[in-house]
């Protein structure tokens, strides 16, 4: 009797009524990718209305990746999708229906999508981790005037996911730049470590203690402190207490931001491009391919994976990302870098490298 009285009633009625509402708004909307970073909803909205009155148009507030479009009448929909190019300012759109949320779809574009959704941090974890680096750039400063905090790595390079660690690099050539200029004693609190050391001298691994003392003194909530100064790429392990991240801070790294940057810029170059990373990693993960499993040596990691996939796009017919000659050429002077006799340059701007014509 409860439930034919819960079915009567006014509360059952109106989520049915919404759930009605919400399939026919589905029906009349469209899914949009493509177009440039910074375009308005009130932009989409009136290149749509060529195909009928536009309701609405919702942008990813996130990361400006895709919009919504809702037309009023679903004919209106179906007259753009039966439009076989749609172009924005330049941009190639791609307009698909808008699908209901999960893994009931025949689609797998849509399917990898939505893999990428249920994967990559949230924007609560993205800011989580903003505060923590700017924590630490407030506490380093104190005793590094002038030094940097720079996240690099799976957090910041566009193939982030649940659980992925803290990298940062602690530069602090600016802060030798000031010991240098300085005539005298640089000015410092009592608790200053420049009256005592020169950076520019002081080897590595007692820098490395150095950042780990004030990690372990001045910072609140950060545990499990220690300097690995042996390790392939010397860093300082920690933990935060509040937020459960694990992180490396490294002195000298440099390579990896720049890293960071490329890994960035094919993440933006194409949209394809992360549901298919993505799909792959936890494919090989399933698989048995990738981690380290125990008792057994270190297998593929998903950087080297993500990197298989960037080659696999670069050396398709024709390609999906440039080549590496080909960034280097359109690269202009104030993207030229070189690290540690590698040559870094290339463009820093998705918006200047021109869409594929892989339609794959």
């Amino acid at each position: 009797p409860s439930l034919v009285e819960h079915l009567r009633g006014k509360k059952h009625q109106r989520l049915r009524a919404l759930r009605a509402e919400r399939r026919a708004q589905e029906q009349r909307s469209l899914f949009v990718t493509g177009f440039a970073r910074g375009t308005s909803g009130a932009e989409l909205a009136d290149y749509f209305r060529t195909y009928g009155d536009v309701a609405t148009g919702v942008m990813d507030k996130e990361k400006g990746a895709y919009a919504i479009v809702e037309l009023r009448e679903a004919a209106g929909r179906e007259r753009a999708l039966a439009e076989p190019q749609h172009h924005l300012a330049g941009h190639r759109l791609r307009v698909r229906p808008r699908e209901q949320k999960g893994f009931g779809s025949s689609q797998v574009d849509t399917q990898m999508s939505r893999l990428v959704e249920l994967l990559e941090l949230s924007e609560a974890e993205r800011r989580v981790r903003h505060l923590l680096v700017t924590l630490f750039q407030e506490v380093f400063t104190e005793f590094f005037p002038g030094c940097a905090v720079l996240p690099f790595g799976s957090s910041v390079n566009g193939f982030d996911a649940h659980g992925c660690d803290l990298d940062l690099l602690l530069d602090l050539e600016p802060t030798k730049s000031l010991q240098a200029a300085a005539t005298g004693d640089l000015p410092a609190s009592e608790d200053s470590i420049l009256s005592d050391i020169d950076l520019a001298v002081t080897p590595a691994p007692e820098v490395l203690e150095l950042v780990a003392t004030v990690l372990r003194r001045c910072v609140p909530g950060v545990r499990r402190v220690r300097a690995v100064p042996t390790a392939r790429r010397p860093v300082v392990k920690f933990c935060h207490k509040q937020s459960g991240l694990a992180g490396d801070i490294s002195i000298d790294n440099r390579l990896a931001l720049l890293n960071t940057r490329f890994l960035q810029l094919c993440a933006e170059a194409d949209e394809r491009v992360r549901p298919v990373v993505y799909a792959v990693r936890l494919w090989a993960k399933q698989q048995g391919l990738a981690g380290n499993p125990s008792g057994g040596g270190p297998l593929l990691n998903n950087y080297a994976l993500t990197l298989l996939v960037l080659f696999f796009l670069q050396t398709r017919s024709p390609p999906v990302l440039p080549t590496v000659a080909r960034l280097r050429d359109m690269a202009g002077d104030e993207d030229r870098a070189v690290v540690g006799g590698w040559d870094c340059s290339f463009p820093r701007d998705a918006a200047s490298l021109e869409p594929s014509t892989n339609t794959e």
